[in-house]
């Protein structure tokens, strides 16, 4: 298995806040789940390949990997929780332009009554077709290129599951003018509550998965035990990035 290279949130933070930071770079949010999806598709591996790529960690056990690997406390850094830290940030949020993949425009209003830093015309999104596959058509790739070109956004949010969104980004990313893009899954469900989120005692012991099964068992059984099975693949390959420069 490829490497696979994770950040901390400080580091994460730092930068965003780049005041000279130019690169484009990509953002996601990886768990065990998605470690056996690395694992298990090439196309997966494929999209998380690019320099321009930086991962949190999400999940709770990648998060106990790394702490034991390197003898010190390696947190959690989930995409709801800095979906909220960015929208509250004036100085990342305040006058720019974002571009949702996945929210229907009725979000888009919620969205920026939720958040005082969000100017409504100034938030587009796009709702894709359902796939069952994860790799979009090209027609249907170059309708979403097309959309955010003529947007032309600050930051590009793809709000679907993964791997589908990380394939998605790996398509479009060089082909628009878009800085950053965001992949963070049901992260604006949960924020805008059309999606109920773990309850604090559960994801404070790492127990979503618990949850859900009890929760929504017949959706959630393959991913939790798909997680479990991802345990053999921490190993070497799994590691937080040193060199961040």
């Amino acid at each position: 298995m490829k490497e696979l290279f994770f950040w901390k949130e400080k580091d994460i933070k730092e930068k965003l806040n780049e005041r000279t930071g130019k690169k484009k770079f990509i953002l996601n949010f990886l768990n065990s789940h998605d470690i056996y999806q690395f694992k298990a598709e090439p196309l997966f591996r494929e999209a998380l390949s690019p320099k321009e790529t930086i991962n949190s960690i999400d999940g709770f056990i990648v998060s106990l990997y790394l702490s034991l690997k390197y003898f010190k406390k390696i947190a959690r850094y989930t995409g709801p929780c800095f979906t909220q830290d960015f929208f509250k940030n004036k100085k990342l949020s305040f006058g720019k332009k974002h571009f949702f993949i996945g929210p229907e425009e009725s979000d888009l209003k919620k969205l920026a009554n939720k958040f005082e830093f969000l100017d409504e015309k100034k938030i587009f999104s796009y709702n894709p077709p359902y796939i069952k596959g994860i790799d979009f058509s090209e027609e249907e790739i170059k309708k979403i290129i097309e959309k955010i070109i003529e947007k032309r956004p600050d930051y590009v949010w793809v709000c679907i599951g993964c791997p589908k969104q990380c394939i998605l980004t790996y398509r479009i990313f060089k082909k628009t003018s878009a800085k950053i893009y965001f992949n963070v899954g049901a992260a604006l469900d949960f924020i805008l509550g059309k999606k109920k989120e773990a309850p604090l005692f559960f994801r404070k012991l790492g127990i979503e998965w618990l949850y859900r099964l009890i929760t929504d068992f017949k959706y959630s059984k393959r991913k939790v035990w798909r997680s479990f099975i991802a345990l053999k693949y921490l190993g070497k390959n799994i590691k937080l990035k040193s060199n961040l420069k």
